[in-house]
């Protein structure tokens, strides 16, 4: 049977259109007021994008206590995952970027913040580079500065990166993803002992999405591309005036604490960093909870 994307819960699902590409998105929360009534404010638009190997699925426990905070929420599928287009090109962080950048507009907001996850959070780093006037805070969540990453003496041998270079094995990856057995042996490497259960639960229905025609091949094009371009090293290469709240988990295999320690070097504006014990890659789905305590009190300030 066909996997079913747009799952119920507490949310709609909508369908837009942001340049060329069709985008798929999970939205919750207050709706912006009509235009006959300018006095009633809008509210503020939080636009949640996963990293790999996910989809909008991934912040299903972080939608709803959003909305009930009174914000517009917005879960976004990236090109290329989910129920998004999947065209042939367009995974590098500009590109990926320039999405976000459409998407908020279209959405009907001027400005959001962007609370980005693995592959996301990257997006958001380059988005302010590019846009700073669209947000008004970043959120990246297991994702340091990408200029701090590339920065790291000894980083190319590392477990993780090792790993990564498998990624790079044509054809092979693509396998694995699209089985149950092989998402759930990547998700369990990538997260804590104690919570991992809260995210393999998922893996099934992550395989199913990758194993429609063309799913895994566009997934695994924005890992492949681990080399930055110059117009990415360019765009990354501006401080970041706007607030950033940097959310990390503890036991993260996949991104080094010394990486997150070198965010200072990025970041111009205002910088909270946040450590969420005893989980790994991916705080949104291990600790939703206590990822949105976090994040809570810096919305307050930035919207």
């Amino acid at each position: 049977m066909p996997v079913v994307v747009k799952r119920p819960g507490p949310w709609t699902h909508r369908d837009l259109t942001a340049g060329d590409t069709r985008f798929h998105v999970a939205m919750a929360g207050p709706e912006t007021p009509p235009p006959t009534d300018p006095a009633q404010a809008d509210p503020p638009l939080i636009l949640l994008v996963h990293g790999f190997p996910e989809c909008w699925w991934a912040w299903r426990h972080v939608i709803g206590p959003l909305a009930q905070a009174g914000y517009r929420v917005a879960a976004l599928d990236l090109r290329g995952f989910g129920g998004s287009d999947r065209p042939p090109s367009g995974y590098d962080l500009i590109t990926l970027a320039e999405d976000l950048e459409r998407v908020v507009p279209a959405l009907g907001h001027e400005r959001a913040v962007v609370v980005g996850a693995g592959l996301g959070g990257q997006a958001a780093w380059a988005l302010a580079g590019i846009a700073p006037g669209l947000l008004t805070g970043i959120v990246p969540v297991g994702a340091p500065h990408p200029l701090a990453v590339r920065s790291l003496r000894g980083r190319a041998f590392s477990g993780t990166a090792l790993q990564y270079l498998s990624f790079k094995v044509p054809l092979l990856p693509e396998r694995s993803l699209r089985t149950r057995v092989g998402m759930e042996r990547l998700l369990r490497s990538w997260t804590g002992p104690r919570t991992r259960r809260a995210v393999v639960e998922s893996a099934g229905y992550y395989a199913s999405l990758l194993a429609r025609p063309g799913a895994a091949r566009s997934a695994m094009e924005p890992v492949r591309h681990s080399v930055l371009t110059r117009a990415e090293i360019a765009a990354l290469a501006k401080p970041v005036s706007i607030p950033v709240l940097s959310i990390q988990g503890q036991l993260d295999p996949v991104q080094p604490a010394q990486a997150y320690a070198r965010d200072t070097h990025h970041v111009a504006g205002p910088l909270q960093q946040v450590t969420i014990h005893d989980v790994g890659h991916f705080p949104h789905e291990e600790a939703p909870d206590k990822l949105t305590a976090a994040l809570l009190p810096f919305l307050a300030e930035t919207t």
